[in-house]
């Protein structure tokens, strides 16, 4: 049994031997003192903390908690993104006897106030951020420099709850509150889970290390990066500046194994190396194409040795993107493109599929030890601590001693629950493994009673030209609709390229599944802050009248005015985005109207800062929300800036 084995099964066994508290849980990760904790980039160096260093700040953050409230066993909100204090926050508030609510910095604020307000939080702590609650919002540095009476924190007081809140894709106000209990079930599912497949805690040169790019406010980032992996005594690298390049240049530069992330980035990086692809000749292209089916070949007949001579074949296309460390990878949260997961395995990055919610927590992955059975983007078989029972309709029900232990819907503490409707469709193999398919409450009940899921269809219509699809019921839900989200000003070319794929696409599909109408829109189909399309939130705006449609046929592109700095920013937004200049129009919102990603903003930002000698800072002088993404917008700031 290797040394990370060794270290799973001691610790878990001295888990089972507790009360299965948040304590119990801390005591475990604090017992790691000289081993790096966590590991920042700057522009010279990079910065470590051990695990002794963050456990005296959290202790001593905890009394400064207890020296501004004097209340113990309420909730405190925790504002932040992902960093160092983010974590002694996290714990502090835990061991001042407090519980912490995790706020979900991508649903609107006025969904947070409502939920602090349910929660009848204390107060807010905000970490690097101006944001203001109508409860108390106390900065970071308040508790961390705050002067206390006492000189110990008497673990007895120790919390034993946190909150969290879902992104809003229900449309409903949705609280989880999760205890030591079901976390410590979740993090002794690692037993079976290292038994099956022992790559998920490989080290590279001794050392886990794992990229802190999950929100540790979303379950996902949660339980399967912070908490799995502290258990471990795992080294946790942070992200100084969120680009692509600068993201992929950490994940080299530090050195990192185990990266767990949403689609996007499995999709951006697939996208960025089509692109150099699609730079190199013909010849070059087939060649990379052939050797990309042998290294499957022999990764599949021969795993280890086949990883190796992957390795070898794919050395400087490895090193510009993740390097030679990457050990386990996990995607999860929506759908993942099989295109996305096929390309990372070839050249011999195991990236595998996984599933879980805010309600029932990591509730499985995909473990196979071959690039073959990672394809099949199956989400594997429920951990130890859960049960899959799959309903007559399709429906996933789960249950177990890991689902979270309260749910609070609009106000309302819902009644236990034996089994949880997930509200997913799947399929189980004869080998155990399941298959997400699509949403039950996008199904659409056809006038000949056959029932259609709109997932089948979707995946049938590939239109680059398209910002955002979905395919969904229509009006009456007897039948599927596509909508379509395009550019503003887009041109009668584009229009007509765009029908013509949607044309092909149809004709692919069965006669049940073929669209029977096509709406164009030029307003997002993705909720503010969204990751993802929500059918629920599409008929929901367009019930609100807040996606739009129009007509094609009366579609006219104006006359564009450009000026020196209008032309250099739509090149820029069009060279980032990949996209055809004649695409971009003045009023042309980056993000919602043209695609981009968070990603790419950050992107956009340096390339106008080295193209104008500016350093454009919206976070000291502009409200990004107000100011906007559009080329009007951004010639208007320029303008300021350079006068």
């Amino acid at each position: 049994m290797n040394k990370q084995k060794e270290i799973i099964f001691r610790n878990s066994k001295l888990l089972k031997e507790t009360n299965k508290t948040m304590a119990d849980i801390y005591s475990v990760v604090s017992s790691y003192k000289d081993r790096v904790f966590i590991e920042l980039p700057t522009m010279t160096r990079k910065v470590f903390y051990t695990y002794s260093q963050i456990d005296e700040s959290i202790k001593k953050f905890a009394l400064g908690i207890r020296s501004v409230i004097s209340q113990k066993g309420c909730f405190i909100g925790l504002h932040g993104d992902n960093s160092a204090e983010w974590i002694i926050a996290f714990w502090a508030i835990l061991m001042s006897g407090n519980k912490p609510y995790l706020i979900n910095l991508k649903q609107p604020k006025e969904y947070t106030e409502s939920i602090l307000k349910t929660l009848d939080a204390r107060c807010v702590i905000k970490i690097n951020s101006k944001s203001e609650y109508s409860v108390d919002t106390i900065d970071f540095s308040v508790f961390a420099d705050a002067e206390s009476n006492e000189d110990n924190i008497d673990f007895s007081d120790f919390a034993n709850e946190f909150a969290l809140s879902t992104s809003g894709t229900t449309l409903k106000e949705k609280i989880c509150i999760y205890s030591g209990e079901q976390i410590s079930e979740q993090i002794i599912n690692l037993e079976t889970i290292v038994e099956t497949n022992p790559a998920i805690i490989g080290t590279y040169n001794g050392v886990i290390k794992t990229l802190a790019f999950l929100p540790f406010y979303h379950i996902f980032g949660l339980e399967a990066v912070l908490l799995w992996y502290s258990f471990l005594g795992a080294t946790f690298v942070f992200i100084n500046e969120l680009t692509p390049e600068n993201i992929l240049r950490i994940i080299r530069n530090h050195e990192v194994t185990h990266i767990f992330a949403v689609p996007i980035l499995w999709h951006a990086i697939e996208k960025a190396l089509r692109k150099e692809l699609a730079c190199v000749d013909e010849k070059q292209r087939n060649k990379f194409e052939k050797i990309s089916k042998l290294c499957l070949k022999l990764q599949n007949a021969m795993p280890k040795v086949g990883a190796k001579i992957t390795s070898l074949l794919f050395r400087e296309i490895r090193y510009m993107l993740l390097g030679e460390s990457i050990r386990f990878c996990i995607s999860g949260g929506s759908y993942v493109k099989e295109s996305a997961v096929e390309l990372l395995n070839s050249i011999g990055y195991p990236l595998c599929n996984g599933y879980g919610m805010t309600e029932i927590g990591i509730c499985s992955v995909e473990l196979g030890h071959t690039p073959a059975e990672r394809m099949l983007c199956s989400i594997g078989k429920p951990f130890d601590s859960l049960e899959y029972k799959v309903g007559d309709d399709g429906r996933l029900f789960v249950k177990g001693s890991s689902v979270c232990k309260k749910i609070i819907v609009d106000k309302q503490q819902q009644p236990a629950f034996d089994w949880f409707d997930t509200g997913d469709i799947v399929s189980v193999k004869e080998d155990g493994r399941y298959f997400i398919n699509g949403r039950y409450s996008d199904i659409v009940f056809s006038d000949n009673g056959e029932n259609l899921n709109p997932d089948f269809a979707e995946k049938a219509f590939y239109i680059p030209e398209a910002i955002e699809l979905s395919v969904l019921g229509n009006e009456d839900g007897s039948k599927l609709l596509l909508v379509i989200r395009v550019p503003n000003g887009i041109v009668d070319e584009q229009l007509d390229r765009i029908n013509e794929a949607v044309k092909k696409a149809n004709d692919s599909l069965p006669a049940s599944y073929r669209i029977h109408d096509v709406r164009f829109t030029n307003d997002p189909l993705i909720e503010t802050n969204g990751i993802k399309v929500s059918r629920a939130y599409v008929k929901k705006a367009i019930k609100e009248g807040k996606i739009r449609f129009f007509d094609p046929d009366e579609n006219n592109l104006g006359e564009q005015i450009d000026s020196d700095i209008k032309r250099i920013v739509r090149e820029t937004f069009a060279e980032i985005l990949d996209i055809d200049v004649s695409q971009i129009s003045d009023d042309a919102n980056f993000m919602n109207d043209l695609g981009g990603t968070s990603l790419d903003y950050f992107t956009l930002i340096n390339k106008l800062d080295e193209r104008f000698d500016l350093k454009i800072d919206f976070g000291s002088d502009y409200d990004l929300e107000a100011f906007g993404y559009t080329v009007n917008h951004f010639e208007r700031l320029i303008k300021e800036m350079i006068q």
